[in-house]
């Protein structure tokens, strides 16, 4: 671990390379316009079109964009030319509306895995050899979910993967220690987002009811999260490793789900 002071004030990620999947909106954006607004050079990879992503770039950092789709076989070869320093495997979702696990097919399980599992593994598996060998020490940081802690009824197979990525994040990060990388996760719930548009969910008559669903209340945003991967990314969390950062309003410390009167399962009870 360097001995150089790690509270310096400027841009944060000056000089570093990131790799952000998922990144033409939501989380995985806001991950790359914080990366950026920071000083660093920042490469997103989405399989849908990446518009223009508006940061600050006067602390010297650049943001541009591949369409890939990173659940691909072969990792794309732009990905390794750019010799990332950070990478946020930061691609995940549910694809489904909640069935009964045994309604469940096989040929679901595999495209769960690939989204929320096989495609952090690849590419992290292509990229940290170069990260090592660099000998700059760098940052992998992997977006979970709560339900990687916690139960989900109707999305169980999701929710077994998410948690085996947090339990890859831990073995890693203990793997590679020695080598100067530090392997974290950051585990969202309650976030407005383009996959989880809390707007059109709840209904307006509903929205008084956000302290009731969290500690501190809600919707979280996008640059929630996002804050908390720039501090992973920076020599902030520089003595930081194997650790999952909740960005969740303290709905893993607070709460769970419900059961509803007429069946199923809310985590957002309307008469709590």
């Amino acid at each position: 671990m360097s001995h150089r002071a790690a509270f310096t004030p400027g841009a944060m990620l000056t000089g570093r390379r990131a790799v952000v999947t998922g990144g033409a909106a939501g989380i995985g954006a806001a991950i790359a316009r914080s990366f950026a607004a920071h000083g660093a050079h920042v490469l997103v990879v989405d399989i849908d079109p990446v518009g223009a992503l508006d940061y600050d770039p006067a602390a010297g950092g650049h943001l541009h964009a591949i369409e890939a789709d990173v659940c691909a076989q072969q990792v794309h070869p732009a990905l390794l030319e750019h010799r990332p320093d950070i990478l946020v495997n930061n691609v995940g979702h549910f694809l489904r509306p909640p069935q009964p696990f045994t309604a469940d097919t096989t040929e679901q399980w595999s495209r769960l895995h690939e989204v929320n599992l096989g495609h952090a593994l690849r590419l992290t598996h292509a990229l940290l050899p170069g990260m090592t060998g660099r000998g700059r020490g760098g940052s992998i940081i992997n977006l979970t979910t709560v339900e990687a802690h916690r139960s989900i009824p109707g999305h169980t197979v999701y929710s077994a993967y998410k948690a085996a990525l947090m339990q890859f994040t831990r073995s890693l990060a203990a793997e590679v220690g020695p080598a100067g990388i530090r392997v974290n996760a950051v585990a969202p719930d309650l976030i407005d987002s383009a996959q989880v548009p809390y707007d059109d969910i709840v209904p307006a008559e509903d929205l008084p009811l956000w302290p009731n669903w969290s500690p501190l209340g809600g919707p979280g945003q996008p640059e929630d999260v996002a804050g908390a991967a720039l501090f992973l990314a920076s020599d902030l969390s520089r003595f930081v490793t194997g650790g999952t950062i909740h960005v969740d309003g303290g709905t893993h410390a607070a709460g769970g789900w419900v059961p509803r009167a007429g069946g199923g399962w809310t985590n957002r009870p309307r008469n709590p």
